[in-house]
């Protein structure tokens, strides 16, 4: 029988590697039942950052920090180890507040301060270069991508105003060069190489342009070149010729040119230094982004909602992040068919630079569950619902959870409910999640408003995360009306619970995964939900043979197997993965 197996050859010290998730409240114990913007994205980077354990590395999670726990006081900072080779580091910035993901750009700046700070101790300690101590990292959503964005640039910078400071060693004041290093980043010199290289060359010789701007390239040319036993005129009319073509540019531009223009030629007189210069930028680069979700397909689905709902949102802002990012990223991952398209034909991303990478199962966890192992989740079902726990194991169960958001529709899941809690009166809806917001309280208020969910639908809130895997599995069906999802991973993870699904035709793993098998309705249609509800109910056997043939779909979803093909694809995009992952039959 063949494996997935990595191979036993490797390296003596483990390498590292970075996953950045930047909002919610991840961390090593992750409230997946519906905590505020803490969902599928941080369960994934979970389960990825347990399979990069296993198959050898040491793994660092950052995630935002310096503010409470949802559910108590205790502040989130630090350094807390989560499991095996793993760890989590809290990243401060943007106050002692949780910040909900769509306002999350005013704590950026601050990070990235903090996070640029500790990457830079670690490295010191294990004496390399910052950008050296991964060997990836891979960022999750827009706003963790903006940080590694930003941690490449800043790299860049150091790596570029090095190269200056070389080059102009023992032509320029030391001090003025120590001054440079100090604000590289400030001037951001690292997107402009030449024109940082000339513009210092040429304000140290106190030219500032005007009328004297030709007799001042050429002294500063001159200088250069004599300590670099270069051909000064060779340089110096090479930066002429360059003038020249823009004869009309007004004068106030032609300083800045001629900068640009010196640092290009500087370069080529010292080919050995710029093709060092080029790799050692590339070498900066090891940010990989995977989106989860993108604003042009969430605001293609929100289409037509009010503008007071869509202006929250902020698609507009949402939309530059990540058209931003995906011009200075050279690395991609997609979890889903429909956001690979997006990237492809919105984000200007080249397909060979994308990876599909879609969300996986925790097959140890999601699964069939038999009778003793279901038997405290009945017992904490009917500590919430005030149902005993029998009645519930003989009834019938309809299961939902997420954070409470519009987006979620689960307004539409209740009053499908009612539509048909009279034809099935052994069954009942149990709905989690969290926050205490003003969607928990709308849907309360639909429960207390329509007789035929008295006693019938609950709102559980949070669920303790033991509870979690046996409560799919115990299902008689999971019913997702989300408008619209990145993957679907609750429903995907149903499916490994051999648990039938109703659903929205907007969820990609249904859609791409099980469009047979899954009972499709449009979003927001309550009589559409109300009949495939009654429908799936009324026919247990179908309803059985479908959860197993869900179960069958997801086989193909393995962390590990997928983790090691999305190492190979990283060495093929250039990033020094030193782990090999080839396979081995056993």
């Amino acid at each position: 029988m063949k494996k997935n197996s990595t191979a036993t050859n490797r390296p003596t010290v483990r390498p590292r590697a970075a996953l950045i998730t930047n909002h919610g409240y991840a961390g090593p114990d992750l409230p997946i039942g519906g905590a505020p913007d803490t969902g599928g994205q941080n369960l994934y980077v979970h389960n990825l950052a347990k399979a990069l354990d296993t198959i050898g590395y040491n793994v660092t999670i950052f995630a935002r920090g310096g503010f409470p726990f949802f559910d108590s006081k205790k502040m989130r900072t630090g350094i807390q180890p989560f499991m095996g080779n793993i760890r989590y580091v809290f990243i401060p910035g943007g106050g002692n507040q949780f910040i909900r993901k769509e306002d999350i750009a005013i704590a950026i700046d601050e990070e990235l301060d903090w996070l640029e700070a500790f990457i830079a101790e670690e490295a010191q300690a294990l004496s390399m270069e910052p950008w050296a101590v991964y060997e990836f990292i891979n960022t999750h959503y827009w706003d963790a991508a903006v940080l590694g964005v930003g941690l490449v640039r800043r790299w860049q910078d150091t790596v570029v105003a090095r190269a200056v400071v070389k080059l102009l060693e023992e032509v320029v004041d030391q001090e003025i060069l120590e001054a440079f290093l100090a604000n590289a980043h400030v001037k951001a010199v690292g997107l402009a190489p030449a024109y940082h290289l000339g513009r210092l060359l040429l304000e140290s010789q106190g030219n500032t342009g005007g009328p004297f701007l030709k007799s001042g390239i050429k002294e500063a040319t001159r200088r250069w070149a004599n300590h670099h036993r270069k051909d000064a005129s060779l340089i110096s009319s090479s930066v002429e010729r360059t003038l020249a073509s823009f004869r009309r540019t007004v004068q106030t531009i032609r300083p800045m040119l001629a900068a640009e223009a010196l640092g290009d030629a500087m370069f080529q007189a010292k080919p050995k230094t710029a093709a060092q210069l080029r790799t050692l930028l590339a070498v900066t680069d090891r940010h990989v982004w995977t989106p989860h979700s993108l604003g042009v397909l969430k605001e293609e689905r929100f289409k037509g909602h009010p503008d007071e709902e869509r202006r929250s949102l902020k698609f507009c802002e949402r939309r530059n992040h990540e058209f931003t990012v995906s011009r200075q990223t050279k690395a991609f991952a997609a979890t889903s068919t429909e956001l690979a398209e997006r990237m492809i034909s919105r984000l200007d991303v080249r397909p060979e630079s994308l990876f599909y990478f879609p969300p996986c199962i925790d097959h140890d966890r999601f699964r069939t569950h038999d009778d003793e192992e279901t038997a405290g989740t009945y017992r904490y079902l009917s500590k919430e619902t005030g149902i005993k726990a029998k009645t519930l194991r003989e009834g019938r169960v309809l299961f939902e959870t997420s954070r409470m958001d519009n987006s979620k529709r689960k307004d539409v899941l209740l009053k499908a409910f009612a539509r048909i809690a009279k034809d099935l009166p052994d069954t009942y809806l149990v709905i989690g999640g969290g926050p205490d917001n003003d969607v928990f309280k709308n849907l309360g208020t639909i429960i207390a408003e329509s007789p035929e969910l008295k006693g019938r639908a609950f709102l559980l809130g949070y669920i303790p995360d033991k509870y979690l895997g046996p409560l799919f599995a115990l299902a008689t069906a999971y019913v997702s009306p989300s408008d619209m999802e990145g993957f679907g991973m609750s429903v995907a993870q149903a499916a490994a619970s051999a648990t039938p699904i109703v659903c929205t035709d907007t969820l990609p793993f249904a859609v791409q995964y099980a469009p047979k098998e899954a009972r499709l309705v449009p979003p927001g249609d309550v009589e559409a939900f109300a009949a495939a509800i009654k429908g799936l109910l009324s026919d247990p056997e179908s309803a059985e043979t479908l959860g197993y043939r869900l179960a069958g779909r997801v086989e193909q979803l393995n962390w590990h197997t997928q983790t090691e093909q999305f190492l190979r694809y990283l060495r093929r995009q250039g990033f020094p993965i030193s782990i090999s992952t080839k396979r081995r039959a056993s």
